[in-house]
């Protein structure tokens, strides 16, 4: 290990976000050390937002409130205020957990080979308490991801909240395509996998919030229709892959268990209290049978779109 631990730039980007913005402030500021640069971009709210962030401005190292074209805009615009190895984002109602910069720390300084991570998908919900964790460690096929093919109906979406990167591999993407203005995520992630494994880490790192009012039908639209520009280049899953997908949510959850590549993860040894890297074939699904059992139990009763997992 070096010396030090890397710097990590994390950034948070606001719009009218006043219910929820000091929970994430807060997720970042109380666990803040002097390896930890903090980025907050407010998009001009018109509410409280940046009165409520001001209330931690010694914690925050750079605030800029002003218009923008947009959330990745934003983003962009927060990185480029940035200087640390390390890279990360937290949209405004979602939030870090306790331990997750000291684990991203040490990571990254532990194992130099790895340039990026993922940890655990976890979801709050709308009262901000933790509601469910996926906690089967998956692997994550480079070429999978390089294709698009972790989107809604195949491999299920990556979770944004929960990635850190090292700033080269950022370099090395070319950062993010503002010209989407909702799956630029998305398209980042197909561009790091054509320089980069996506290593999963065994504890989560992030939770996403769950809420009514995130998801709009246009904006549902749009997002897809994003991602299948991406993907319209890009190889097609297999047919039998696709086929299952088509038959429903069941069939789609079993055809990800039942897909197996060899892949490395980061776990911690108990035994010596230190983080490894270890390499085994794992299923591309972050559920296990039995906890899929209980989601379509629970599902029977609920909105077909009432997870982000479908």
């Amino acid at each position: 290990m070096g010396n030090s631990p890397p710097k990590i730039s994390i950034i948070t980007v606001a719009y009218n976000m006043e219910r929820f913005i000091e929970q994430t402030i807060r997720s970042v500021v109380d666990q803040k050390t002097p390896n930890v640069e903090y980025v907050l971009i407010d998009g001009a709210s018109s509410d409280t937002t940046l009165l409520i962030a001001g209330k931690y401005a010694s914690s925050i190292d750079t605030l800029i409130s002003e218009p923008d074209d947009g959330q990745y805009q934003a983003i962009a615009k927060g990185f480029a205020h940035s200087s640390g190895e390390v890279m990360g984002w937290i949209n405004a109602d979602d939030i870090l957990m306790p331990w997750t910069f000291s684990v991203v720390a040490q990571i990254f300084e532990q194992f130099p080979e790895v340039d990026w991570i993922t940890g655990s998908p976890a979801f709050l919900n709308e009262a901000g308490q933790l509601g469910r964790i996926q906690w089967n460690l998956p692997t994550y096929p480079r070429s999978f991801i390089a294709n698009g093919w972790y989107q809604k109906h195949l491999g299920a979406y990556l979770q944004q909240e929960s990635m850190f990167w090292r700033r080269s591999l950022w370099d090395r993407a070319g950062g993010l395509d503002t010209r989407y203005s909702l799956a630029a995520d998305f398209d980042l992630w197909t561009r790091f996998a054509n320089h980069a494994n996506l290593t999963p880490v065994d504890i989560p790192l992030a939770a996403f919030r769950e809420r009514a009012d995130a998801r709009s039908s246009a904006g549902a639209v749009k997002y897809e229709a994003e991602v299948a520009a991406i993907c319209a280049v890009k190889p097609r899953p297999p047919a039998v892959w696709r086929f299952m997908a088509s038959l429903g949510l069941g069939p789609r959850a079993i055809a990800r268990l039942l897909i197996r590549r060899p892949g490395e993860a980061i776990i911690y040894d108990r035994s010596q209290r230190v983080w490894k890297k270890v390499r085994r074939s794992r299923s591309i699904s972050r559920l296990t049978p039995s906890m899929l059992f209980d989601e379509w139990t629970m599902r029977r009763h609920k909105p077909a779109d009432a997870s982000r997992d479908e």
